[in-house]
């Protein structure tokens, strides 16, 4: 993975985002085309700085005007989702994001996208821990390796309504 930030359009509205977000980070790529709905694809976002997250919030205010759904967040980004309430905006949803689990029986850690709607409901007042799962090798009870109160805190204020991707 690179710290170089790149754009790989998947589909006309579909764009993964790679590498960091920093005081470098350019989005003009992101305002080429008059979108009406924007899926972005967050899995490759390895790190966000404070620059970057301001870079990020600028970027939103010129597409206040677009849906956006932020699909396969990873770490960093679900770290600023649940920080910073301006990473996203009014039309923002989030459809999936990256958790890890660790299992205490056979020390086998594991990261799961979790959907947003399906493995875990958006609106509730309160997180006291992520979806169950089972260790894939001994088939016990893993534990969800985040503190829910701050990891999943962004998922209080967003809408019980489910969005899908094109």
């Amino acid at each position: 993975m690179t710290n170089v930030l790149s754009f790989e359009w998947k589909k006309e509205d579909y764009v993964s985002i790679s590498g960091m977000i920093d005081e470098s980070s350019d989005f003009s790529e992101l305002f080429k085309k008059n979108h009406e709905v924007l899926f972005l694809d967050l899995k490759n976002i390895n790190r966000i700085n404070s620059s970057g997250v301001r870079k990020w919030v600028l970027a939103l205010d010129k597409l206040k005007d677009v849906e956006i759904h932020y699909i396969n967040c990873s770490f960093s980004v679900v770290d600023q989702l649940s920080m910073v309430p301006e990473f996203l905006n009014k039309k923002c949803f989030v459809e999936s994001f990256d958790a890890r689990y660790v299992c205490e029986n056979c020390n086998t850690s594991q990261t799961v996208t979790l959907v947003v709607g399906f493995d875990i409901q958006a609106g509730e007042k309160k997180y006291t821990d992520g979806p169950e799962r089972l260790c894939p090798n001994c088939k016990q009870k893993m534990e969800f390796d985040h503190n829910p109160d701050s990891y999943l805190y962004f998922l209080i204020n967003l809408s019980k309504k489910k969005k899908t991707a094109s």
